[in-house]
């Protein structure tokens, strides 16, 4: 019960994370604004995130999990409800800045007690919880949304009442969770970011391996719900985020078959299959292919379940046990503000270039990167870490 409470922290996270994602062409409608606000206000997450990591990420470190992921999980159901009683722009912002603030402080936590709860506390499996748990909680996020979006009388707040309900139903299973989490005797501080003290380099290529798969979300989950209606040319909401779901579900399988292997070999592999996923998404878009999309989707979401495995592989292997989740918080924070930066960067573009040059440009930079860390893993990594995880 504890390892599964865990990773329901993980898909409510996730689930929060791409909650807006099929809503924002409609705010973007009822706001009369372009891709630069609805991907500031995805990007508004992330970095009340990172912000959050910065300050709490060592936290659980010192006060155990349970508390962490209370007040996380609280935060998280504060910032939906805001979602489901109003739709003024300003009181929209805050509820998400609540929503990344809450994630912040219950990821590190949460990935950390997934570690400790998992039986022998075996990386491989905990590891896979989590890759699974955070592509469930995506594809729930798409799929629910846009079947709302295209069916409901309410589409910008049913969505977030179901989320804000399953929320509140996972509080009272967070709060009887096992307070035997690892705890240092040092007392908290404010986190300072670094890095662990043993096996720098393999942390800092899991971490690169894990922040291209980042940006390669912010596409899917910031964007993708305007690149399907705008320029796939798909105006039905529910097809749009079965299509876009395809990215996550496709998360799965690729994490499984990464077992059978080695965290590097797992990077390497998602970065090539990244890298054509990104040039995939340029010919969607240019053959207004519903079919060629789904391709992209596919092929991209299995690069990033392996570049989030082999990445989260190295990284949980390089810390002690008393710093973990200080060492995943810096993991975290790094990913998430990339991701940020890249979803209004395209934003951006999108807004003065228009979608689909944005798409042009953006697409071949991202696949240049997931290239780039899969070189860095095959020469610098595999030395240190071309071993299974522990299964």
């Amino acid at each position: 019960m504890a390892l599964s409470t865990a990773a329901g922290v993980l898909v409510v996270s996730l689930w929060a994370s791409g909650a807006p994602s099929m809503v924002y062409p409609l705010l973007a409608d009822r706001w009369r604004v372009g891709e630069v606000v609805t991907t500031a206000l995805f990007a508004t997450y992330p970095v009340a995130l990172v912000l959050a990591l910065v300050a709490c990420g060592s936290l659980s470190d010192s006060i155990g999990r349970r508390r962490v992921l209370l007040a996380g999980v609280g935060m998280v159901a504060v910032g939906t409800a805001l979602f489901v009683v109003t739709s003024g722009l300003v009181p929209i912002f805050v509820g998400r800045t609540l929503q990344g603030i809450g994630v912040g402080l219950a990821m590190s936590a949460a990935s950390a007690a997934l570690v400790e709860f998992a039986p022998r506390r075996t990386a491989a499996l905990s590891t896979s919880v989590n890759t699974a748990a955070t592509a469930s909680g995506t594809a729930l996020a798409l799929v629910v949304g846009g079947a709302l979006v295209q069916y409901s009388a309410s589409p910008t707040t049913l969505p977030f009442a179901i989320l804000l309900g399953v929320t509140i139903a996972l509080l009272p299973l967070v709060w009887f969770l096992p307070e035997e989490a690892t705890r240092s005797n040092v007392r908290w501080r404010p986190s300072r970011a670094r890095v662990p003290a043993r096996n720098r380099m393999q942390f800092a290529i899991g971490v690169a391996s894990l922040t291209v798969a980042f940006m390669m979300g912010a596409v899917f989950i910031g964007l993708g719900a305007q690149i399907v209606r705008d320029l796939v040319g798909t105006v039905d909401a529910f097809v749009a985020a079965c299509a876009l779901a395809c990215w996550a579900v496709s998360i799965v399988p690729a994490s499984v078959i990464a077992r059978r292997g080695s965290p590097t070999t797992a990077s390497s592999a998602g970065s090539v299959l990244s890298a054509a996923g990104s040039v995939t998404l340029v010919a969607a878009s240019h053959v207004d292919s519903l079919t060629v999309f789904l391709l992209a989707a596919v092929i991209s979401g299995a690069g990033y379940g392996l570049m989030f495995y082999g990445g989260l592989g190295m990284v949980v292997a390089a810390p002690e046990a008393e710093t973990r989740a200080t060492t995943l918080s810096l993991m975290y924070l790094v990913a998430y503000l990339s991701q940020g930066l890249t979803a209004v960067g395209i934003g951006a573009l999108a807004t003065f270039w228009g979608l689909d040059r944005a798409i042009v440009v953006a697409m071949p930079t991202l696949a240049t990167l997931s290239v780039a860390s899969g070189v860095l893993v095959h020469w610098f990594a595999r030395p240190r870490a071309d071993v299974r995880l522990a299964s």
